[in-house]
């Protein structure tokens, strides 16, 4: 324990190091950035004597280069293998003592890094982070086992579900010789290659204070997390940092349907999969169209979709929509169904396609619309009434440039969504002939 008593105890009173830049903004959000480039959020909730430490870093598997797939997410692994005054496990020890949580994430855009503990260990909490930000500890001994976790990690999440390769192989075929094709867990064969020198060179790269974003959520203020983050994030010094790698429109999908026959697959499964807008490609108001959009077409039960192809034709027990928006290149849309029993891939098809056409003419009604508004604002609501909700929201659109005004002002971009403008939306991004469609089809039993 005495490694975590000498990371700790430098949190000391010292002449304050962040930038004049504070400000406040709706919900009593509060903002700063350190000296040395840290930006730091603060969400104030006095409910409960907790606190919610997210630490992200503007990295992901788009800045990883070819033949090292899988190595930011290898990285978010090893960064848990101690430090010279923190050994391993120690970390996690603390969190377990105080019936904290924490865990770890990596996208194609971000990584992340949290912990969910009592007010009081908040000081803690930033000290053992900054310590692994600044001095992270690997040989081949602690690093070349976690090798096996992670490809036991792509064996569950990809091998073993009965879509899992293919969905893979349709990112690959949406997103063709660009960043966004290749698995944020990596290829298997690139996998195993990877070093724990690979993994220090990227940290090296990448994890620095002025190229991460610190938030707090909880029983806390803005005073007192900055004198905290000063005494611990405000001693690593900034670092000169690379371009990150380009996300432009990719080309267009070669390959438009892919069919797989799995032992695995208890039932058929249809889905499809379309270049979509995001928050760094197109405007704020646009984003909200097509959140209105995607909900009313297909976001559980009172749905287009729902109405449609599950109660009306029978179709499906299930027809989903999605989109994800936040991305720092161009966004994604989504789309499933599973089959009624006795019902064909090719007919689902064709009626989920022909409902996906119908949506391009002619938008949602109002009502649909309204509907959707008032799901889409209550759900904000819920979110962010919880001690990690608003705070993910927060780190994710610090991730892709928006600021804390910007997802202040969504809720009020979602009220102003006419159908007018879903109807656009439909019309710009809901072409049936530019979705890449798959069949996931059991595999008879001999």
């Amino acid at each position: 324990m005495r490694p975590i008593a000498a990371a700790i105890a430098v949190l000391i009173l010292a002449p304050p190091l962040w930038a004049a830049d504070l400000a406040k903004t709706r919900w009593g959000v509060e903002t700063a950035t350190l000296a040395n480039g840290l930006e730091v959020i603060v969400v104030p909730q006095q409910r409960m004597p907790a606190i919610h430490h997210l630490l992200m870093y503007k990295v992901g598997s788009t800045e990883e280069e070819p033949g090292k797939t899988g190595l930011a997410h290898y990285l978010e692994h090893l960064m848990f293998k101690g430090t010279e005054k923190t050994p391993p496990g120690a970390f996690d020890a603390l969190v377990n003592r105080h019936g904290g949580r924490q865990n770890a994430f990596t996208s194609a855009d971000y990584t992340g890094y949290f912990q969910t503990m009592p007010r009081d260990q908040l000081g803690a909490m930033m000290a053992l982070e900054a310590d692994r930000m600044a001095g992270l500890k690997l040989s081949e001994a602690n690093s070349r086992p976690e090798l096996s976790v992670v490809l036991e990690e792509r064996n569950q999440r990809v091998n073993a579900p009965p879509g899992g390769r293919l969905s893979e192989k349709a990112a690959a075929a949406l997103f063709p010789d660009h960043p966004y094709g290749r698995p944020v867990i990596g290829w298997e064969a690139d996998i195993k290659t990877l070093t724990y020198q690979d993994a220090l060179a990227f940290h090296a790269r990448w994890y620095a204070p002025n190229n991460a974003v610190l938030i707090v959520a909880g029983d806390t203020d803005l005073s007192e997390v900055l004198r905290l983050a000063d005494a611990t994030y405000g001693r690593v010094t900034a670092r000169a940092l690379p371009p990150r790698v380009a996300l432009p429109i990719p080309a267009a999908p070669t390959d438009r349907k892919l069919t797989e026959v799995s032992a695995r697959a208890p039932t058929p499964a249809w889905s499809a999969r379309a270049i979509g807008p995001s928050l760094s490609t197109v405007s704020p108001d646009e984003a909200a169209a097509m959140a209105v959009l995607i909900d009313g077409f297909g976001q559980g039960l009172g749905s287009r979709l729902d109405r449609t192809l599950v109660n009306e034709q029978r179709l499906a027990q299930q027809a989903l929509a999605g989109v994800d928006l936040s991305r720092r290149g161009p966004g994604q849309i989504f789309l499933s169904a599973s089959p009624t029993p006795g019902v064909d891939l090719d007919r689902l098809e064709t009626a989920f396609l022909a409902e996906v056409g119908r949506v391009q003419r002619e938008g949602l009604s109002e009502t649909e619309v309204n509907r959707a508004i008032e799901r889409l604002t209550n759900g904000e609501a819920f979110e962010r009434d919880s001690l990690t909700g608003l705070a993910n929201s927060l780190g994710r659109a610090k991730m892709i440039g928006r600021t804390p005004d910007d997802v202040a002002a969504d809720d009020d971009r979602i009220r102003r969504v006419t159908p007018a403008e879903v109807r656009q939306s439909a019309a710009r991004w809901f072409d049936p002939a530019a979705f890449v469609i798959t069949h996931l089809l059991p595999k008879a039993a001999p």
